[in-house]
């Protein structure tokens, strides 16, 4: 769908109802219950979702969407610059290095293209800076994937404070090039288009106008979506053996930063875990919830399996697209924290006291004595209900079930089961009435 960032107040996933068959996949995966199927049709609870992705995996008819950016948005910019998630390059062969990978976006629209592997190497010194700093407050959580920072702002507000306070690689990077594409090319900056190349759906919601995140990212393009021309600058950029840029300067040691595991290595943390996977995460933050985990400094969480290399708008199967990129950290001969090379990115203030704050946007009173009357309706109505969450009725589950009778979104006797019950105690009742004459 096209349509430019000022014509949208905030990226969501879509659902097309025309499309959809209601055969209920995507509301089995949703991991924080925020789809129902009513009337035959997915119905999206907005204030519920994450924007994990996981719905769009595993709809087979298109019906699930997100909102994102295309190269006709480049219009309304003097000057475009793709700013691709590393991740893009481990969905090419592995004979296809980053250089003819970035030289391909110029290729095909943009004026140009930076890499971020330096970037995140900037942001892992700050975040190891802090916890070493406050040792106090560990576990420390990182903070780089948006689904999973959502999903503690929902669920588990009081781990808000345990997200490392440090910018993303993305917004670092951005905030450098527009500065230095400012000054070298004598445009304004609100002249110059950065647009994020992305394999996560969840990015795509925080690049907008209206979020403290990503403020100078001006769009975002899935892989999925500018696959099939890139491949083809691609190709046609080695036969001609044209490659060439001057910001391509990668790092094999920032590279880690996109693989499951790889920023915990880069920490060099030893007392760390590192976790991938929504259900996973879930497990996790549970975990530190109930106090088991304080005996850890640093645990790294990602929504998607082999963190953004599983992304839901990733082209290549997860597990080669993971051999690609250990082949590319191994090209580039990197392995440790880069110590007294010079760092660009140091002047920006990559640190940000509560940058991860819990913002409750409902403005509304809570009445009290409502609240309690719905707590105890949804808890006569669990006890009446079968709980084994077949999924009939067009919620995840019982417990759903019984918070959307509460709510009086649907009736008692949607649940199939109890319907069923129901027809089969009236029959009853009438074959005996019958039987009595």
């Amino acid at each position: 769908m096209n349509q430019n960032k000022q014509d949208i107040k905030s990226y969501r996933i879509c659902f097309e109802p025309q499309k959809c068959i209601g055969d209920m996949n995507c509301m089995r995966v949703c991991p924080v219950g925020a789809i129902r199927i009513r009337e035959g049709k997915a119905k999206y609870l907005e204030d519920k979702c994450i924007e994990c992705g996981e719905c769009i995996k595993v709809c087979n008819q298109g019906a699930i969407y997100p909102l994102t950016n295309t190269i006709s948005d480049f219009q309304k910019y003097k000057y475009t610059v793709a700013l691709p998630s590393l991740a893009l390059y481990s969905q090419f062969d592995r004979n296809i290095k980053p250089k003819t990978i970035l030289s391909s976006l110029v290729k095909i629209g943009f004026n140009e293209a930076y890499d971020i592997s330096r970037a995140c190497i900037s942001v892992i010194k700050s975040a190891k800076k802090y916890i070493l700093e406050h040792q106090e407050s560990r576990p420390f959580i990182s903070p780089f994937c948006p689904t999973c920072v959502k999903i503690i702002q929902m669920k588990y507000m009081e781990l808000t404070n345990k997200l490392i306070p440090v910018i993303s690689p993305i917004e670092l990077a951005a905030k450098a090039i527009k500065e230095e594409v400012s000054r070298r090319m004598n445009l304004d900056k609100k002249d110059i288009g950065i647009f994020y190349i992305t394999p996560c759906s969840s990015k795509l919601l925080l690049i907008s106008e209206e979020d403290k995140f990503y403020t100078d990212v001006d769009g975002a393009i899935p892989f999925n979506e500018i696959y099939n021309s890139l491949y083809t600058a691609i190709y046609q950029l080695q036969r001609n053996s044209t490659v060439g840029h001057e910001h391509f300067e990668v790092s094999g040691f920032g590279l880690n930063f996109i693989r499951a595991g790889g920023i915990s290595q880069m920490m060099g943390i030893d007392n760390s875990i590192s976790v991938s996977g929504i259900n996973n995460v879930l497990y996790i933050l549970d975990e530190i919830e109930k106090g088991k985990m304080h005996n850890v400094d640093f645990v790294e969480i990602n929504a998607c399996p082999e963190s953004c290399l599983g992304g839901p708008m990733t082209v290549e199967n997860v597990y080669i697209a993971r051999s690609n990129l250990l082949s590319l950290i191994n090209y580039f001969g990197e392995t440790k924290l880069p110590i007294g090379k010079k760092d660009e990115y140091e002047k920006y203030n990559v640190l940000q006291e509560n940058l991860f704050q819990t913002i409750n946007n409902n403005n509304e009173k809570i009445d009290i004595k409502i609240a309690l009357n719905k707590m105890a309706e949804k808890r006569r109505v669990l006890a009446s209900l079968p709980k084994i969450n077949c999924g009939a009725c067009g919620s995840p589950n019982c417990e759903v079930f019984a918070d959307d009778v509460a709510s009086g979104e649907v009736k008692l006797f949607d649940c199939v089961i109890l319907r069923n019950l129901k027809l089969k105690k009236m029959l009853e009742d009438a074959e005996f009435g019958n039987s009595n004459e």
